[in-house]
């Protein structure tokens, strides 16, 4: 049984018959009827198997790492972080010491902030028992405002959700005062689902496997052409069109054409760059 709270008469008489409890509000609030959900009693994590799948939302991303790391050679250098403070804080320190100009982060993040690696436990329901700091290490905070400038004289791209905001604290303008010389950043991106909003689990599924084609070309061409941001940015405007057509004028292959076409659109209009958008990538 899994509750937000026990009466403690209850509490008591689950122990003498051997009956297992958990309190965990969060879980209780987030797992829906009907839903199949695993405990583990040794390390009190929660875990709702409907929807698991659903959490895996920057998984495409490896998609695009592996077509770049592949067709690219050395000309492309992917770091994955670990789960530690100590390995984000290394990636920031490659980064400002590399020689390469344009720099690429793919992953969660928000106006003001780029969030770092999430252990896969860290987005299961964990009770108050769980106590390894280690299997559900979460980094909520990796490239912020205080430490931008490691990207000065750089060309940061955010692939993240609302890395495009324009507001006084937003990352984005702080990195140009701080001495990136171009920020390219996206609004939205509903990769993930959430109950409610009309953009159903196909649709997303669909739409990830669309970005990916967008971004891993895009980048490969404007890599390879030695494109400028604006023709790069112009680039992924078009292939985004393509997409829209595609989709438009195939009469069964996709479903929620309407959907797809409209966060497609957004997707393409929501692109900004802040700084000297003629900057050649490379």
């Amino acid at each position: 049984v899994i509750a937000k709270s026990f009466a403690r008469i209850f509490y008591r008489n689950s122990i003498n018959i051997g009956l297992p409890i958990m309190e965990c509000p969060e879980a209780v609030d987030a797992i829906s009827a009907g839903d199949t959900v695993s405990v583990n009693f040794d390390t009190g994590v929660i875990t709702d198997e409907t929807t698991a799948d659903k959490k895996d939302s920057t998984k495409f991303l490896n998609k695009i790492n592996t077509f770049l790391c592949k067709n690219l050679g050395a000309d492309w250098h992917c770091y994955k972080i670990k789960f530690s403070d100590e390995d984000h804080q290394r990636c920031l320190n490659s980064a400002q010491s590399s020689a390469a100009k344009f720099i690429i982060f793919m992953g969660h993040g928000r106006g003001d902030k780029l969030l770092g690696s999430f252990n896969k436990k860290a987005e299961d329901f964990i009770s108050n028992d769980a106590l390894s700091e280690e299997l559900f290490y979460k980094n909520e905070k990796f490239i912020h405002e205080q430490n931008i400038d490691f990207f000065k004289n750089k060309i940061l791209f955010c692939f993240s959700c609302n890395s495009n905001e324009n507001k006084s604290k937003s990352l984005s303008r702080i990195a140009i005062q701080k001495g990136v010389k171009s920020f390219i950043g996206f609004g939205d991106m509903p990769t993930d689902y959430i109950a409610g909003r009309p953009f159903p689990l196909k649709a997303i599924e669909t739409y990830k496997c669309i970005l990916t084609r967008v971004i891993k070309n895009g980048l490969y061409i404007a890599i390879k052409k030695e494109y400028t941001i604006d023709e790069f940015i112009r680039l992924l405007k078009i292939l985004v069109t393509k997409e829209m057509q595609s989709i438009l004028f195939t009469s069964s292959k996709y479903r929620h054409k309407k959907v797809l076409l409209q966060e497609l659109y957004k997707f393409k209009t929501n692109i900004k760059v802040y700084g000297n958008r003629y900057e050649r990538l490379v």
